[in-house]
C-alpha cells in the first residue's frame, strides 16, 4: 500500500474532523473536500464539489425565494387595488390582472418545486 504524504494525511484528518459540519457549517466541509481533492491530485473533482456547494446553498435559501414571491404578490395586489380605486376603473380589470400574476407565481413555485425534487 502506498504511504500517504503529510499533506494527504492532514487532508484526510481534516475531512474526518469536519464531517459533522454539514449541519452547522457546510462551507467548511466543502472547503475540506476541496483540500482533499487537491492533496490526492484529483483537481478535476473540485468544480463538481463547488457546484454541489452552490446547489446546497440554493436549497437552503429556498424558503427565502418563496417568501419573496408571496411578499411581491401581496405588494402587487395592494398597488393594483390602490390604482383601481384612484382611477375608478372596473374591479374586474384589476381582478384579471391579479389573477394573471397569481397564475404566474403559482407556475413559478411549481417550477421551483419540480426542480428541487428532480
Amino acid at each position: 500500500m502506498k504511504k500517504l504524504t503529510k499533506q494527504q494525511l492532514k487532508a484526510v484528518k481534516d475531512l474526518v474532523y469536519d464531517l459533522d459540519e454539514l449541519d452547522n457549517k457546510p462551507r467548511r466541509l466543502f472547503y475540506t473536500l476541496e483540500k482533499l481533492a487537491f492533496a490526492f491530485d484529483k483537481d478535476k473533482a473540485v468544480p463538481a464539489i463547488r457546484e454541489a456547494q452552490d446547489l446546497m446553498y440554493s436549497h437552503i435559501r429556498e424558503g427565502q425565494h418563496y417568501e419573496e414571491l408571496f411578499n411581491s404578490l401581496r405588494a402587487y395586489k395592494i398597488k393594483e387595488w390602490e390604482w383601481q380605486i384612484k382611477s375608478s376603473s372596473e374591479i374586474g380589470d384589476s381582478e384579471m390582472k391579479i389573477y394573471a400574476v397569481e397564475r404566474f407565481i403559482r407556475g413559478h413555485i411549481s417550477n421551483l418545486a419540480e426542480r428541487r425534487f428532480n
